[in-house]
């Protein structure tokens, strides 16, 4: 509560400080502000094939942004998110679409998901306080109600010409359910738990991380490359490297997009031995409408520790590539009906085969998906189905049902 005070202090004193420098424009900073959000229905069911009980539940709420004019480069940014349980059966589990109370049931999670001050100077934005993050490791990784959100400081450059260079001091983050921040140490601390069911005393450090991301100037091919590197003192650092290559044969896009991800222990290694890789690709081709995709992904001799969103290789609509000494092999297919008619329909079918030496972690995942985004007088509505069915080779079998009904809105200048 204390760091949330301090950073909340440091917003309004940059606010106050405002007038000195901008006292005839001042009374424009927030008449000229902007608003936007998006309201969000959901509706997630997972079924076992087994004993374990079902898990459901139905979500109404949103995301609600408010952002100041700039003046002389400075603007404050704030925004507020919302997931409260509807049409509650007693007898299901909680999906973790919202909280859950003391009891393990259902609970609304009503909290204010950024408060920062921004400045723009030199090319670069400045940003102090609560805020979502778009990185490979640490980014919003929207799958729920609410997404993830951080608080520290961060930068960005764009001094060079299609090079974009970033900078990140992050000390707190919320999962999905949360409604304050834990430090991210905590945050390892529970995803440690998740992987290995270890309980450990991870150190209280900030994460440290440096980005870049570069468009080669190459028009038969384009490239473009990230590189990034996370490092958290006596617990774990972690280099990723992404490079998009593409190129246009007559009316078809083909590309191939390799990634590598290491993470070591750090120091006193107070999160563990961890020890791990994980490499792989998508190779794909759009034409028609159409977009093919195949995908490899192998990691190392442990779990991939990723406690606040993540860029695997293989991202389903259950599970993700991530296990220790996996190998995943996936292929998507996906259509935009928008080429014979239907604009604002597309759908998509993505099978997964997970193998590991283990054959306890053995399965397959099988997705479905259905978009529809409205025109019109509804622009800025959309409704999505999706289904996904898992089969373990020597565990319990599960069924995946999500329902979304979101509405996109915008106001102000």
């Amino acid at each position: 509560m204390m760091m949330k005070k301090s950073y909340l202090s440091l917003v309004v004193l940059s606010a106050l400080a405002i007038p000195a420098v901008a006292d005839t424009s001042i009374d424009k900073m927030f008449s000229e502000g902007t608003v936007k959000g998006e309201l969000r229905l959901l509706d997630f069911t997972k079924d076992f094939d087994g004993d374990t009980t079902t898990q459901h539940t139905t979500s109404l709420g949103g995301l609600f942004y408010y952002n100041t004019a700039k003046v002389n480069g400075l603007s404050i940014g704030t925004s507020f998110a919302s997931a409260n349980p509807i049409w509650v059966n007693d007898s299901d589990a909680v999906y973790n679409l919202v909280g859950r109370d003391a009891n393990g049931d259902h609970q609304s999670v009503n909290r204010m998901q950024e408060y920062y001050v921004q400045g723009d100077w030199w090319n670069t934005q400045f940003r102090l306080g609560a805020q979502e993050l778009r990185t490979p490791m640490m980014n919003p990784h929207d799958i729920r109600a609410i997404p993830k959100t951080f608080r520290g400081f961060s930068a960005e450059n764009h001094s060079i010409e299609n090079l974009t260079l970033s900078a990140l001091y992050i000390t707190d983050s919320m999962g999905w359910t949360d409604e304050r921040f834990i430090s991210v140490s905590d945050a390892v601390k529970a995803e440690v738990k998740r992987n290995t069911g270890n309980v450990v005393d991870v150190e209280d450090n900030p994460v440290y991380a440096i980005g870049a991301k570069y468009q080669l100037p190459f028009d038969t091919v384009k490239t473009q490359i990230n590189l990034w590197q996370y490092y958290m003192e006596d617990v774990f650092q972690q280099t990723y490297a992404k490079v998009n290559l593409s190129t246009q044969l007559g009316s078809t896009n083909l590309y191939f997009i390799p990634s590598y991800l290491n993470q070591q222990a750090t120091g006193n290694k107070s999160a563990g031995e961890l020890d791990t890789y994980q490499y792989g690709f998508h190779l794909g081709a759009k034409f028609a409408g159409a977009d093919v995709t195949y995908m490899y992904a192998k990691t190392g001799d442990d779990t991939i520790l990723a406690p606040w969103g993540d860029d695997k290789v293989v991202i389903q609509q259950v599970y993700q590539s991530a296990l220790a000494q996996e190998a995943v092999n996936a292929l998507k297919l996906e259509y935009d009906f928008g080429q014979v008619g239907a604009k604002g329909l597309s759908a998509y079918a993505f099978y997964g085969d997970y193998d590991s030496p283990e054959s306890l972690n053995d399965f397959t995942e099988t997705n479905f998906s259905v978009t529809y985004k409205f025109g019109g007088v509804f622009e800025g509505l959309g409704v999505r189905a999706r289904y996904a069915i898992v089969d373990f080779a020597q565990k319990e079998d599960l069924n995946d049902l999500r329902f979304y009904l979101t509405y996109k809105f915008a106001l102000g200048h």
